[in-house]
């Protein structure tokens, strides 16, 4: 072939790639997708995530529809939404639901990873999600290589983006005297406060930091009083560990006040397993509690961006030592840190338009 030759060839496919990327963009951005969302049954991070995501993707003139499939139920649900609404895509949030919906539909699916895999069955769903999904999300680095790993073609880093903090419904002072209440201390006590908060269920580990306040109140007597928002399974364990040593800890069970109770302590305690970019903890940062204690799991390094000592994870010793310690200056600034809310929308808008590309699909 000739240099001229060449010079043509390559700028023919230089302008057939700027039209697939602005066909790409259109499809996504100038022309309205009809676009499902589907998730666990969760009052945490996930449901928080998938709620803001609806809001933004209307905002940008999208036709969304939801649905929340569990269960046996979820693939003939998931089916029929599909169909029902008639979407370009169908964008499913976990493990579970993400396969549930790569075996339901043909439609172009999308599935964002926020949990790491646990056992045998963890690693079978993340292969299948791999496998036949047009898109992968995940919501860490680690996350990402995990679906590479596991043969996904298509996978990409979206952030996880915690919504910004709502206005506070009630005085930081009256949140903190009903916190002392459930914790049995005085109104005049003057202990700091620590907070967590997550599902009652193994991945939060409440196991270690129980045994760390146990450690505390063994060498020293007074253990710092500790309140925990959430609900789960465990709650029937936990609270027998808490009676048992005479801990001063409360079970708040599920709270809808996050926000102001993040603004009524002084500590923040995050002892999980494993996170991805745990909403929660961007809001006690963003909310500039006083002192944040953290596991160093998945994409929590990602969030504290080096700026925040890290724990091993089950490590009771650790976590005992970082109750203890002086409380550092919060550091400010924490957004400018992070991929904002225009990064999260632009990540999953780039994996639906993907879907106007040539080429065939991910998945058989």
């Amino acid at each position: 072939m000739s240099s001229a030759n060449r010079d043509n060839a390559a700028n023919r496919n230089d302008a057939a790639n700027r039209d697939n990327a602005a066909n790409r963009e259109n499809a996504a951005g100038d022309h309205p997708l009809r676009i499902l969302l589907v998730r666990p049954e969760s009052t945490g991070g996930i449901g928080v995530h998938v709620d803001s995501l609806t809001r933004a993707l209307r905002e940008a003139g999208h036709d969304v529809r939801t649905l929340i499939a569990t269960g046996t139920g979820a693939i003939p649900a998931i089916r029929h939404a599909a169909r029902q609404s008639r979407a370009d895509v169908v964008h499913a949030h976990g493990l579970r639901v993400g396969a549930a919906a790569c075996l339901a539909t043909r439609k172009r699916t999308v599935v964002t990873l926020h949990n790491a895999p646990t056992g045998r069955a963890g690693e079978v769903l993340l292969r299948l999600i791999a496998q036949r999904a047009d898109a992968v999300l995940a919501a860490s680095h680690e996350l990402l290589e995990s679906a590479t790993g596991h043969g996904a073609r298509n996978a990409q880093f979206a952030p996880v983006v915690a919504p910004p903090l709502p206005a506070p419904t009630r005085p930081a002072a009256e949140v903190r005297a009903e916190l002392k209440s459930a914790l049995g201390l005085a109104p005049d006590d003057q202990q700091g406060i620590a907070l967590a908060v997550g599902r009652l269920a193994p991945q939060k580990d409440y196991d270690t930091l129980l045994k760390a306040l146990i450690l505390v109140q063994e060498r020293h007597g007074a253990v710092p009083p500790v309140a925990i928002a959430g609900e789960g399974p465990q709650r029937t364990a936990l609270q027998a560990v808490i009676d048992a040593h005479a801990l001063p800890v409360a079970l708040l069970g599920h709270r809808t006040d996050v926000a102001d109770l993040l603004r009524a302590i002084d500590t923040f305690v995050m002892c999980s397993t494993w996170e991805a970019r745990p909403l929660a903890l961007q809001e006690a940062l963003r909310a500039g509690v006083p002192r944040v204690i953290a596991t160093d799991v998945g994409g929590v390094a990602e969030v504290t961006a080096g700026r925040l000592p890290l724990i091993p994870a089950g490590d009771p010793e650790a976590l005992a030592r970082a109750l203890l310690a002086a409380p550092a200056a919060p550091t400010a600034g924490w957004d400018a840190l992070w991929p904002g809310p225009e990064d999260e929308l632009a990540a999953v808008l780039a994996a639906y338009s993907a879907g106007c590309s040539p080429g065939p699909p991910n998945r058989s």
